[in-house]
């Protein structure tokens, strides 16, 4: 192993929350498997902020022989997935009545082993694995409240899932035989030199893409978001869709020359579903499926990213940060959005004042408003595209980027609305408020200081 994470935080990284349905689905012990919600991304949460240089770990043992890392790309998707994991597991604790707790505690702990896992995973057998187990076992999140809105929802999520999962399968099984390896990190590379690259690059962004909402994948997004419980819709949208975005990151041939049009395509599908998400997410009704089709806007957003990495080989190293600087800023900020759907007004102008402002900040930071993560996202994105050459569509450039803030306020400015007319009054468990608080001091205090902020500032 190289680096010298601790090996104690790495096992219960995983096998705290893998292991927690069988405490979760112990008859009797409600209360206890609620107040351990969230305390299972701890150790990742911890093993995230020691680690300090890169490190890998071999498991021969594991499968066909397991490679587990973290270097700063998989630092900053791990952080995200610990924040947003235990700030919406904290939520929960108030969230949750004795009504099917058992289940979602198995579902919930499942999900977070597979979210987690997938991005330590180095190698395509345990990659795919996790990301299988993080995929289905979310489709007990989506159908948890039960009715038939929710079982709509979770038959379209299932089917989008399968699609999705037999073309990840089918690129990695392709990238293994053509490539002769299992490593992710040699898949770029192998691609690119198989007659067979066009053929994996296809599957892996179809397959991944179905995750990360690209347009005419994305159908599932605004179905399973609003019938959800409303910590799920949080970690849906704010950390299980980023893992398509990783996806992309770790099997696609970026960095490899060649790859230009792909680059172009993928760029173009960006702004299609950034501007396009917005024309739907206004006219809803329910501020849920308005922040679904907000996350469908951003992801778009980050695709145009992956693309412009694909298509400029030579900027990769001043992108990758970039991106993962977005899906950080993006991912704690909708985690505050989704959360305050489920909070109560207080009694008390004064009190109600204050709640509104602080309930206003994720939005403005979305919208890229000065001194929110926000403007620090969309300028490093502008500024890395800007300087990229044979962009799609490059005069127009400034004209999209500006086009895509505007859908976004106006996404924003919905959801507001939205949710000025449907919180109740009345009170909540502290819990739930700590949930919401707690999510809301990550994405505007803590953000600052996370490694990844620190590696884009100084550029």
């Amino acid at each position: 192993m190289n680096g010298s994470p601790p090996l104690v935080l790495i096992a219960a990284s995983i096998l705290l929350p893998l292991l927690y349905p069988l405490l979760a689905a112990r008859p009797g012990w409600h209360s206890i498997s609620r107040g351990a919600l969230p305390l299972l991304p701890l150790p990742a949460l911890l093993l995230a902020l020691l680690s300090t240089t890169p490190w890998t770990l071999e498991l021969p043992w594991l499968l066909l022989g397991s490679t587990w890392m973290l270097d700063e790309l998989r630092r900053s998707f791990l952080l995200l997935t610990a924040l947003l994991w235990g700030t919406a597991g904290l939520y929960a604790v108030g969230y949750l009545g004795g009504k099917h707790l058992r289940r979602f505690g198995v579902f919930w702990g499942l999900s977070l082993a597979g979210n987690l896992g997938l991005v330590l995973a180095a190698d395509i057998v345990s990659f795919y694995m996790f990301f299988a187990l993080m995929t289905f076992a979310a489709y007990g999140l989506v159908v948890h409240v039960g009715g038939n809105h929710a079982r709509f929802a979770g038959r379209v999520y299932i089917v989008m899932a399968l699609l999705g999962e037999m073309a990840m399968l089918a690129g990695f099984l392709l990238a293994a035989r053509d490539g002769g390896s299992l490593l992710l990190a040699e898949l770029a590379a192998g691609i690119a030199a198989s007659t067979n690259g066009w053929l994996m690059t296809t599957l892996f962004i179809i397959g991944f893409g179905v995750k990360a909402g690209l347009p005419l994948l994305h159908f599932w997004l605004p179905l399973a978001h609003p019938v959800a419980p409303t910590p799920a819709s949080a970690v849906l949208s704010g950390a299980m869709v980023k893992a398509g975005l990783l996806g992309w990151l770790l099997t696609l041939p970026i960095g490899e020359v060649g790859w230009q049009s792909w680059g172009q395509g993928l760029i173009l599908m960006g702004f299609a579903g950034s501007l396009g998400a917005a024309v739907f997410g206004v006219i809803q009704r329910d501020p849920k499926t308005v922040l679904a089709w907000s996350s469908i806007s951003q992801m778009g957003l980050m695709a145009v990213l992956v693309g412009a990495a694909l298509m400029a080989p030579g900027q990769v190293s001043a992108l990758l940060p970039v991106i993962a600087l977005f899906a950080l800023h993006h991912g704690l900020a909708k985690g505050c959005l989704f959360l305050a759907v489920g909070l109560v007004i207080p009694a008390g102008r004064l009190l109600q004042s204050f709640l509104w402002v602080l309930l206003a900040l994720p939005g403005l930071s979305l919208v890229g408003m000065p001194f929110t993560s926000g403007q620090l996202a969309k300028a490093a994105m502008k500024g890395a595209l800007m300087v990229l050459p044979n962009v799609p569509l490059a005069g127009l450039l400034p004209l999209l980027l500006q086009a895509a803030t505007l859908a976004t306020v106006a996404l924003v400015v919905r959801y507001g609305w939205l949710l000025w007319q449907q919180l109740e009054r009345g009170t909540i468990p502290a819990s739930r408020w700590l949930g919401w608080g707690l999510a809301l001091f990550c994405s505007a205090v803590v953000f600052w200081s996370l490694p990844t902020v620190a590696l884009v500032m100084s550029d």
